[in-house]
């Protein structure tokens, strides 16, 4: 995909962060040599989004601002989370298409209209059910690693460990920012 018709579709589709919820896009990248991967980033006072096309999937990733990345939810996440009763998927990746362009574009505005349909509360940023979440899916994860291995996940009963582990995963996140930037 050129360079920017994404990002352009996007923030197109997506007006309404910006209008309705105070958004702004603070990044956008685009990269030839991995398949034309793209990434748009609108960032609130409280919320950070971003929308990605991935070899011609496009997915949406959201939390809190400014919070850890354990606290980054997938679309579908957030929808299953709060709002049970949606009776479509998040997501449709069209096999075939004519036209890329137009697959994206269809799938950006499907979108669009998803996130803002079943995600308002979070887009002004409302976030009392976010904890829930993030203890879901590390019951998930857990359920995930018994069925896998038949044993239980190792867990940190020592506050002393916990407080290591946890400056550690702090200094590992801030390495990868700060590595990213370079």
């Amino acid at each position: 995909m050129e360079e920017y018709v994404f990002a352009e579709q996007v923030k197109k589709h997506f007006h309404y962060l910006i209008n309705e919820y105070g958004f702004s896009v603070i990044d956008e990248r685009y990269d030839a040599e991995a398949f034309g991967n793209s990434l748009v980033q609108f960032q609130s006072s409280t919320v950070d989004l971003s929308i990605i096309l991935d070899r011609g999937q496009v997915l949406i990733d959201l939390g809190p601002y400014p919070q850890s990345p354990d606290y980054r939810f997938g679309l579908v996440s957030v929808i299953e989370f709060l709002a049970p009763e949606a009776d479509e998927p998040a997501y449709i990746f069209p096999e075939t298409w004519d036209n890329y362009y137009d697959m994206i574009d269809w799938q950006v505005t499907r979108l669009a209209r998803v996130l803002q349909q079943y995600c308002a509360p979070v887009l002004r940023g409302e976030f009392s059910q976010w904890k829930e979440m993030a203890e879901r899916r590390r019951k998930e994860a857990r359920d995930t690693y018994r069925a896998l291995t038949g044993k239980d996940p190792i867990e940190i009963t020592s506050k002393e460990l916990a407080e290591k582990v946890e400056k550690e995963e702090e200094r590992r996140r801030y390495r990868a920012l700060t590595d990213k930037d370079l």
